[in-house]
């Protein structure tokens, strides 16, 4: 957990405090509530945008594929070529 620290006037101040009373909730915890709300946003957020980079990515593998640039493998030929590039790897060869 964290601790997040902020100033603000003490008119806004008071008369948030008074809001979270009649609401019959505490200030600090309108506040979490709210931080985690705009967690949540972004998250979704990131989550869109890699989406549509995954999506680009997959078009233009297909555009690649289609324009005779590349050939797709079976993956038993992926993993014994994956095994390969790792062994190199960890010998300090790649």
């Amino acid at each position: 957990m964290s601790t997040i620290h902020f100033r603000i006037d003490e008119e806004t101040k008071r008369l948030a405090m008074q809001a979270a009373e009649r609401q019959k909730i505490s200030l600090t915890e309108i506040m979490r509530q709210r931080a985690e709300e705009l967690a949540a946003e972004e998250r979704q957020y990131q989550s869109g945008e890699h989406d549509v980079w995954l999506e680009q990515e997959i078009a233009l593998a297909f555009s690649r594929y289609d324009a005779g640039e590349s050939q797709f493998i079976s993956d038993d030929e992926m993993n014994s070529h994956m095994d390969k590039l790792k062994a190199q790897a960890a010998r300090g060869k790649l």
